[in-house]
């Protein structure tokens, strides 16, 4: 029995000494493909750039032909005449904000039809408000800034009862009886 386990146990260790070299020899061997792959793609490379740089910027053909300049297609202008053209053309003048330069671009354009500029009022403070109303010549201008508002809006025409109203609670209409409850901003939970 002893001979039996002792070829038992030589079998086994030859089985793994085998084992282990295949092992190394197939890792040698996918080391080494890899390697001739990556020297492979560096030959490629090499190959593309130098015939690249041998047909070098100018290897492109040209689409036409170009022709030279006739002496009738250039426009012959005299110095003098040039600065007394430069010199008839107006300057711009400088606005001094971008309402002013959007203006006077209208102006510059020649517009036939009034324009105007949508301003957004509610953004103003009232004494913004009352300001605009000064630089536009209004009078008669009510205290309150959405009245001011309104006014503006209507071009200096104050609102009657007939015209018409926005859309929404009006002022008063959420305080009141009708609102159902009442809510306290300023108590802590």
């Amino acid at each position: 029995m002893a001979g039996l386990s002792d070829s038992i146990t030589i079998g086994i260790l030859l089985l793994l000494i085998f084992g282990a070299v295949s092992f190394y020899l197939y890792s040698r061997m996918s080391q080494t493909e890899k390697r001739l792959g990556l020297l492979e793609n560096l030959l490629l490379t090499l190959k593309l750039s130098t015939e690249a740089s041998l047909m070098g910027p100018d290897s492109v053909e040209p689409v036409s032909n170009p022709a030279p300049l006739n002496p009738e297609d250039v426009d012959d202008v005299n110095e003098e005449d040039y600065s007394e053209m430069l010199k008839a053309t107006p300057a711009p003048a400088k606005a001094v904000n971008e309402e002013e330069a959007a203006e006077e671009l209208l102006r510059s354009m020649n517009i036939g039809k009034k324009t105007s500029v949508d301003v957004n009022y509610e953004s103003m403070s009232a004494k913004e408000l009352k300001a605009l109303v000064k630089e536009r010549n209004l009078s008669g201008a009510p205290d309150k800034k959405r009245d001011i508002i309104a006014f503006l809006k209507n071009n200096g025409v104050r609102p009657t009862e007939d015209s018409p109203q926005p859309l929404g609670p009006q002022p008063g209409e959420l305080e009141g009886e009708n609102s159902g409850f009442s809510v306290d901003l300023e108590s802590n939970l």
